[in-house]
């Protein structure tokens, strides 16, 4: 049974945002959170952890935007 997913935004002084993914695994966090991304401007920098690369457990991604 998959854990819960969540996603968290952080927004920084600068207007800038980070995104947080839980309980997603590979591309599937990549996939959900595209409309999100485009409506908050351009990902400036993706980093993934490495539960990204694993196609089991719960993945843990963050991505900051810029505004």
């Amino acid at each position: 049974m998959p854990g819960k997913q969540q996603i968290e935004f952080i927004i920084k002084p600068d207007g800038s945002v980070e995104e947080r993914v839980t309980g997603m695994t590979g591309p599937d966090c990549v996939e959900q959170t595209a409309d999100i991304e485009h409506a908050l401007g351009d990902v400036v920098e993706r980093e993934h952890t490495s539960d990204y690369y694993k196609n089991q457990q719960q993945s843990d991604n963050t991505v900051s935007t810029g505004s």
